[in-house]
């Protein structure tokens, strides 16, 4: 087991960073697709003439725009290869065969760079400019230009790919079973409109949850197999799809299939994705509760997006209203249903966090789950992530959390957190109805929230105390109007809601 967990950490690890790259998938900001004739747009370093498979590049005045190391790599090897065809008397490959090149470079008299598409499925990093890379792509006769930047605003803000917990369970052994000759099979891609052929080379059949499934794969049996699939956690906890790697069958036709390295495609980080769809037999009946989560870091065309994570202890504590004036004011809201199973994320994962539970309830987090929540609160306070404890066991949560990372408390004596926190009555409420309310140091200490915060001088932590600011505000507007209290708590602690939402939001989204 020590050697399985060691092994899939290192292969992690290698995941992470080559999603890291500089120019990797992480760094695309953009798709264009190219009309016969010519193309720019406004962050274009020039002009972009379609010409039927040729594309030439019309730099514009003033601007440096040069060969990546791949095309001179490209460039270099196709002197090479005509050097050897010449020895060989002529004789010609296939473009886009194995080893064979998908592009033609070259360069016009006046200096005008061109490149030439040869096969379908071509992806190519043509053109360098600064931090820029311009990659040239063909989908199903579509010609496109996609961006790449190094300085891509997800790509400085990537830490990692959250995951299920590991389990050995989740490896078996299948037996791949090859077709007579490989299959075409028309399929979707992550990209709305556009579909693409896959070829589809056998089936691999596997024992899982005491059931035979079989899944369809692409690839070849000489350089590995990969199975794209759906699952019962696509849409809930994963993107609609998911990708395997199968490795090398043996010379029984064993593979591994390890659903613990189930990852997840670019599609589900970014909308310029072109991400092949699993054939429509690839639905594996049943939860995959392995492998790799729905990313909480994404970017679309309005920029990277500002998640915020939603803890759940229990179900007892329903906000739907806030939640939907957290998403209206720009916040991109994650929930993670702890008590239900739902792993937890990394404590810098997002850009705040929000621990909801209330005591007593029903469906409330047992103590085990209670004690992993509680650490990853105390790590993301120690990284200084914003967090904010709301219901009686969220604020109970944090507060002890607080007291942990102070060394005030710790983690073995701090007890569970089923019981009210510090100023809330029985029902995790204080002297009023609204809910236990506690924030991060450096969320009380912010000029936009610090007005509503009273500080907890044991934590540093900021108590908000929704129905006596409710209260406050009733008396002000009544006196505004030379009346007395206007008699609708429910309104006033709406409002004040409302206030606390949209100021922590703009804080979130400012950071």
């Amino acid at each position: 087991m020590e050697q399985f967990e060691s092994e899939w950490h290192a292969w992690h690890d290698e995941r992470l960073a080559a999603l890291a790259t500089p120019f990797g998938f992480l760094s695309v900001t953009g798709l264009h697709w190219l009309e016969e004739g010519a193309n720019t747009w406004d962050s274009a370093p020039g002009v972009f003439e379609r010409r039927g498979s040729l594309i030439r590049f019309l730099v514009e005045p003033g601007r440096s725009v040069g060969p990546t190391a791949a095309t001179m790599d490209a460039q270099r090897e196709a002197a090479e290869r005509e050097a050897r065809q010449q020895e060989s008397q002529g004789q010609d490959a296939r473009p886009g065969a194995a080893g064979e090149p998908v592009a033609e470079f070259g360069r016009e008299a006046d200096g005008t760079p061109w490149m030439r598409v040869l096969a379908p499925g071509c992806s190519h990093p043509w053109l360098l400019a600064g931090h820029t890379v311009f990659e040239v792509i063909e989908r199903d006769g579509r010609l496109g230009v996609r961006i790449r930047s190094s300085r891509s605003a997800l790509l400085q803000n990537f830490v990692e790919v959250p995951t299920f917990p590991l389990d050995v369970a989740w490896t078996v052994t299948g037996t791949f079973t090859p077709f007579p000759e490989p299959r075409t099979v028309r399929i979707a891609t992550a990209l709305p409109g556009l579909e693409a052929d896959a070829v589809t080379v056998g089936e691999v059949s596997f024992e899982l949850g005491g059931h035979t499934h079989r899944l369809t794969v692409t690839g070849s049996p000489q350089t590995g197999l990969r199975a794209d699939f759906h699952d019962y956690t696509n849409g809930e906890s994963t993107p609609s799809w998911r990708t395997l790697s199968l490795g090398v069958p043996d010379a029984a036709g064993k593979v591994i299939l390890d659903f613990n390295r189930a990852v997840v495609y670019p599609f589900a980080f970014l909308p310029w994705a072109t991400c092949p769809a699993p054939v429509p037999e690839n639905i594996l009946p049943l939860a995959v509760t392995a492998g790799e989560l729905k990313p909480l870091r994404t970017i679309g065309e309005s920029g990277i997006n500002h998640p915020v994570g939603i803890i759940d202890l229990s179900r007892g504590f329903d906000m739907p209203e806030a939640l939907a004036w957290l998403e209206e004011a720009g916040a991109d809201v994650i929930r993670f249903r702890v008590h239900a199973g739902v792993p937890m994320p990394g404590p810098i994962a997002a850009d705040a966090f929000i621990v909801a539970g209330v005591t007593g309830a029903d469906d409330h987090a047992g103590e085990e789950v209670v004690a992993q929540v509680r650490e990853f609160a105390e790590d993301a306070l120690a990284v200084g992530t914003p967090m904010v404890g709301i219901g009686s066991s969220g604020a109970a949560l944090l507060r002890r959390a607080a007291l942990t990372c102070d060394g005030t408390e710790t983690a073995a004596g701090a007890g569970g957190v089923h019981g009210p926190a510090d100023g809330a009555g029985a029902n995790g409420r204080g002297r009023g109805t609204s809910p236990s309310l506690v924030v991060s140091p450096d969320l009380a200490g912010d000029r936009l929230l610090r007005p509503y915060v009273r500080r907890d001088e044991a934590t540093g932590l900021g108590i908000i105390e929704v129905d006596v600011l409710a209260e406050a505000a009733n008396g002000t507007s009544a006196r505004s109007r030379g009346e007395r209290g206007s008699g609708e708590p429910v309104q006033d602690r709406r409002r004040v809601w409302f206030e606390l939402i949209d100021r922590f939001a703009r804080l979130v989204l400012t950071r």
